[in-house]
């Protein structure tokens, strides 16, 4: 702060005093007109040593224990896990709606990324609100905490995270533009970063000079970010029960990819087809649900074909398959698929 604005504030100070102005009106006055708190408590502290004579007794260390290190090492830990957990998901999201010809991508890989990013999301995000929350309650108690040397250093390292989060993505941009290789995908995952990084941004720059009403659109707008991607999560992996009944699936295509390599070992060293699966040396010859055995029936020589019965369509390749029963012709002379 300059000399000429300490001088306005020690004045305006001096002038609503003798008014009869109390320290909380001029507090809350001056930091709905862009002061900060230090300037705010400083102009007062001058006042009342004027006034009593005395010096403000000053407190060592005051807002520099461990605790406070504590919390805010939590809230931005928690706030770099979802947020960009957040980010992530939103990636997968426009690879999934904007397909590349280039890029493969396929069902089960994308249910499994977001359910990760989703329980990030949904542990990280309650313990940064939490832990916000604690810290915001003690400033408004303990308005010195809000010059703790911790505050500032910790706050002033996430804005350099996302400060440089926001010029990679610009760079990335212009790099995209100057060969002429924008797409819709490409843009829209760099406004996501931007977004993101920007919205982080701004909230800390507000909260380094004591600004509520951004800090309440940032919460406000950060929850609701939250749960409309995990609401979207939700559409595409589906609920627990539902993820449960594609991760049997996903096991009911591996055991019978496993059942062709066994039988294909048999008919090398018998050359002949087993007369039922029991003969193999497999892991598993029976549904993990259901504990039926699955369908084997040989049609030639080196021909059969396995069965299962699955919930939904899903599978690739030559496993591909649909819901209810789905058997797959194999020939135990030729490779397995």
């Amino acid at each position: 702060m300059t000399q000429e604005d300490r001088t306005r504030i020690q004045d305006f100070v001096e002038a609503s005093k003798s008014k009869g102005a109390s320290d909380e009106f001029l507090a809350a006055l001056l930091t709905r007109r862009g002061w900060g708190a230090g300037d705010i408590y400083g102009a007062l502290g001058e006042h009342w040593e004027r006034a009593t004579g005395l010096a403000v007794p000053e407190r060592a260390g005051a807002g520099e224990s461990a605790r406070d290190a504590f919390f805010y090492l939590l809230s931005f830990s928690t706030l770099a896990t979802w947020t960009t957990a957040v980010g992530s998901m939103l990636f997968e999201f426009i690879n999934h709606w904007f397909p590349d010809a280039v890029s493969r991508s396929y069902v089960y890989d994308l249910r499994r990324a977001v359910t990760w990013q989703m329980a990030c999301v949904v542990v990280a995000f309650p313990i940064y609100l939490l832990v916000m929350r604690t810290i915001l309650r003690e400033a408004a108690g303990q308005p010195e905490k809000l010059e703790s040397g911790v505050r500032k250093w910790l706050t002033y390292l996430a804005l350099l995270g996302t400060a440089g989060a926001m010029i990679c993505d610009l760079i990335w941009f212009l790099d995209y533009f100057l060969t002429g290789e924008l797409t819709a995908r490409f843009m829209l995952k760099a406004a996501t970063v931007m977004l993101i990084a920007g919205g982080v941004f701004a909230y800390y720059i507000g909260w380094l000079k004591g600004s509520r009403p951004r800090g309440r659109v940032f919460g406000i707008g950060s929850t609701a970010a939250v749960v409309i991607t995990l609401c979207i999560g939700l559409g595409v992996a589906g609920t627990p029960a539902a993820q449960r009944r594609l991760e049997a699936d996903i096991r009911r295509a591996d055991d019978l990819r496993s059942l062709s390599y066994a039988v294909k070992a048999w008919h090398d060293l018998h050359g002949g087809l087993p007369g039922s699966l029991g003969e193999l040396n497999a892991a598993r010859i029976a549904d993990p649900e259901t504990g039926r055995a699955y369908g084997y029936q040989a049609k030639s020589a080196a021909g059969y074909e396995l069965c299962a019965d699955f919930h939904v369509e899903g599978g690739t390749g030559f496993w591909r398959h649909g819901a209810g029963r789905s058997c797959f012709p194999l020939d135990a002379s030729k490779s397995t698929p």
